[in-house]
C-alpha cells in the first residue's frame, strides 16, 4: 500500500515538474512538426530556427521520458506516442492562438500596423480602393506596402515578414511557399497583348503566338508564374521568340509598351485604371488564365486589423470584376 501511495506522489510529482517546463508554444512546435516532412519545413512554417524545433523535441522527450520520433532514411518519423499525443497538442496550440489574438485586442495603446505585400497589377488596380477604405475604417492603423514579384509575396507570407499577400499563385510543379499559406482567389482574368496604339498588330482582333514571330517581346523574369505560362504555351505552338526584353515587373513591361519598344504579354487588370495611354491590349490565343489571390500564414493568426483589410481587397477586387473587360471577347 505504502508503495502505490509513493507511486503515486511521484507520478503526481513528475506531472508538476513537467507542466512548469512545457507550454502551449512547445506542443504548437511539436503539432507543426508531426505536420510537416521534416524540422526544415516545420521551421520555415512556424519562423523560427531549425535549431530551436530540434531543441523543443529534445525538451519534450527528456521531460516525458518517451521517444517522440525515430530515424529512418535519414527521416523522422512519429512514433504510436507522438500520434498519440498530437491531438491533445494541437488542442494546446489552439488555445495559445486564441490567446494571442486577445493578447493583440488587448494593446489598443500601442501603433497597430498591418504590412502587405503585392505584385504590380493588383497594387495598382486593387489595393488603392482597399486601403482608402481600410483607413477609413481604421484611421489609427498603418498600412505598410511592399512592391515584389509574386515568389517572394510568398516567401514573405510563409516567413511572417507580412501579413498579407497579393498576387499569382505559382505555376504548377514549380517549388514554391505557397503550401505554407492559406489562400483565396479573388480574380480571375485572360492575359492579353499589350501594344503601343501605332504597332502594326493592334489591327488584328486576336493575337496568337505565330503574330509574334520577328516582334520585340518584352518578357517578365523567367521565374515569374505569367512567364512560365507564356514560355509553355510558345513551345507547344512551335514558336520560337529571340527578340527579347526582359523587365521585372508587369509595370516595366507597360512603361517600355508606352515608349513603343515592343509587345508585353500580361494581366489586363494592370491597365484599368488607365494609366498608360498609349498602351492597347488585344486578346491572347490560345486562353491563359490567370487567377490573382490573397494570402496569409497558415499558422499566425490574422490580426483584426488584417482581416479587416483582407476583406476590403476581396470587396474591390470583385468590384473591378465588374467593369468591362479591356479588349473585345474573341473566339478560341
Amino acid at each position: 500500500m505504502a508503495f502505490l501511495v509513493n507511486l503515486r506522489l511521484t507520478i503526481s510529482h513528475l506531472a508538476v515538474a513537467v507542466s512548469r517546463l512545457l507550454n502551449s508554444r512547445h506542443f504548437q512546435i511539436f503539432a507543426t512538426l508531426m505536420r510537416s516532412r521534416g524540422m526544415s519545413e516545420a521551421a520555415l512554417r512556424l519562423g523560427i530556427s531549425k535549431a530551436a524545433v530540434s531543441k523543443t523535441l529534445r525538451l519534450m522527450e527528456r521531460e516525458t521520458g518517451v521517444a517522440l520520433f525515430t530515424l529512418a532514411h535519414g527521416r523522422l518519423e512519429p512514433t504510436a506516442a507522438a500520434r498519440r499525443l498530437l491531438p491533445r497538442a494541437e488542442q494546446a496550440a489552439k488555445h495559445l492562438e486564441w490567446a494571442l489574438d486577445e493578447a493583440y485586442a488587448l494593446d489598443q495603446g500601442s501603433v497597430r500596423t498591418v504590412i502587405v505585400a503585392a505584385h504590380a497589377p493588383p497594387l495598382i488596380a486593387i489595393l488603392p480602393s482597399a486601403i482608402q477604405r481600410f483607413k477609413e475604417s481604421h484611421p489609427d492603423v498603418n498600412v505598410h506596402l511592399r512592391v515584389e514579384g509574386p515568389p517572394k509575396v510568398l516567401e514573405s507570407v510563409a516567413h511572417h515578414e507580412v501579413d498579407l499577400g497579393v498576387t499569382n499563385p505559382p505555376a504548377p510543379n514549380t517549388a514554391s511557399s505557397v503550401d505554407l499559406c492559406e489562400r483565396h482567389t479573388i480574380s480571375e482574368d485572360l492575359l492579353v497583348a499589350a501594344l503601343h496604339r501605332r504597332h502594326p498588330l493592334v489591327a488584328k482582333s486576336v493575337v496568337r503566338p505565330e503574330d509574334l514571330v520577328g516582334a520585340t517581346v518584352i518578357a517578365l523574369p523567367d521565374e515569374s508564374p505569367t512567364s512560365i505560362l507564356v514560355r509553355a504555351t510558345l513551345q507547344e505552338a512551335g514558336v520560337s521568340i529571340p527578340k527579347t526584353i526582359f523587365a521585372s515587373t508587369s509595370m516595366g513591361v507597360c512603361a517600355l509598351v508606352q515608349q513603343d519598344v515592343g509587345i508585353g504579354l500580361i494581366n489586363p487588370m494592370l491597365l484599368s485604371t488607365g494609366i498608360f495611354p498609349d498602351v492597347v491590349t488585344r486578346p491572347f490565343r490560345p486562353r491563359i488564365e490567370l487567377w490573382t489571390e490573397i494570402y496569409y500564414s497558415s499558422i499566425r493568426p490574422l490580426s483584426p486589423e488584417a482581416r479587416a483589410l483582407a476583406t476590403y481587397i476581396e470587396e474591390a477586387a470583385s468590384a473591378l470584376r465588374g467593369h468591362a473587360p479591356l479588349g473585345k471577347p474573341a473566339p478560341d
